[in-house]
């Protein structure tokens, strides 16, 4: 039972219950005193913390609670029943810092793919794609050898002309400048934001653009544009919708074996999850069907090749994957994080993209 309203006040003002109280106050003096620089959940947030301190540190009311639960003072049972209720509160916030800093990025995703929709529009550019083949080269300092590959993607694939456009991520090494010498058309990040980000731009920038397939490549010569008919092929004779590469189906230079061994689990569980055989999860050289990209829900910045299959899957979209070559970059160093992180965000993109 709560203690009697007698007992809630407590009976003494200790040097730590003042500490408590000074605190609360001043929290809540700030809350008020920045309120009109911080939103409105965050002040409330500030004031409702201040509170709970104020009522921690001035009443008995916590021990009241504390013992409702069973919490007694022996044994350290009460430091317990605190922790327990610390971590709650705890885990709400960082729910809530999690839930808002996604919104945020979508936020910012959107208003990247906004601007560079308008500077392409003005700048007359989608009738350059249309009906055509639209190649989709992500590219982040990529200088050195995004030039090579553009040299080296047919004018037409099964005669259907193709178009390039560049999507330059944020690069601080003359990436856009090269890629618009070699013929391509370039749309630019002012920050750098992520391989899917710069993909879910290219891809909204065709689609709008009434490209009838879109084609996305590595600026780094790891794929080879001259496998490019082996995706185009199967989506324009109307076999299916996207073409997935495969090296597992094709042919690949050895890699770091901890990636390798990652390659084969992450290919069995996306099978095991979707009910598919897949062979290449991590494959980003594939082909679709540029009236299905609208349809995909496209949210991961970085570990984007999975998420794609992904949603391709459960949308049921025709899809079938094509063997292709993968070869080591050209020159510089990869882009992508050490083995373990690479691993640890892999598995999330998988995860979440399936629940989602």
């Amino acid at each position: 039972m709560l203690a009697p309203a007698a007992d809630i006040l407590p009976p003494e003002l200790t040097a730590i219950r003042a500490a408590g109280l000074l605190l609360a106050g001043l929290v809540a003096v700030y809350a008020l005193w920045r309120h009109r620089d911080l939103r409105n959940a965050d002040v409330l947030i500030l004031l409702l913390a201040a509170a709970g301190l104020a009522i921690v540190a001035g009443t008995e009311i916590p021990d009241a609670v504390l013992e409702a639960f069973s919490f007694e003072r022996q044994n350290g049972t009460r430091i317990i029943g605190v922790a327990v209720f610390a971590i709650l509160v705890l885990f709400l916030l960082v729910v809530r810092a999690l839930a808002q800093g996604s919104r945020i990025s979508r936020q910012l995703s959107g208003a990247l793919e906004g601007l560079a929709w308008e500077q392409f529009r003005a700048a007359g550019e989608p009738e350059r794609f249309r009906d055509r083949i639209g190649v989709l080269v992500p590219a982040y300092n990529e200088a050195e050898n995004i030039g090579q590959v553009l040299d080296r993607i047919p004018t037409a694939v099964r005669g259907a002309p193709t178009a390039i456009l560049v999507v330059d991520d944020g690069s601080r090494d003359g990436t856009d400048e090269v890629a618009r010498a070699h013929g391509a058309v370039v749309a630019r990040h002012p920050v750098n934001r992520g391989g899917g980000a710069a993909l879910r731009t290219g891809y909204r920038l065709l689609s709008d653009s009434g490209a009838s397939v879109v084609v996305t490549l590595d600026a780094d010569g790891q794929h080879l544009p001259e496998e490019m008919e082996r995706l185009v092929g199967p989506v324009l004779d109307g076999e299916v919708a996207v073409a997935h590469g495969s090296r597992v189906l094709g042919e690949a230079e050895r890699n770091h074996p901890a990636r390798e061994a990652g390659i084969v689990f992450f290919n069995r569980l996306v099978s095991l999850l979707t009910g598919t055989h897949v062979t290449d999860c991590s494959n980003g050289y594939r082909a679709v069907r540029a009236d299905v990209l609208p349809t995909l829900v496209l949210r991961q910045e970085q570990f984007h090749t999975s998420e794609f299959m992904i949603e391709a899957i459960k949308r049921g979209i025709p899809a079938r994957e094509v063997p292709v070559t993968v070869v080591g970059r050209l020159s510089g160093h990869s882009k992508k994080p050490a083995v373990f992180r690479y691993g640890m965000g892999f598995a999330n993109a998988i995860v979440r993209a399936w629940l989602r």
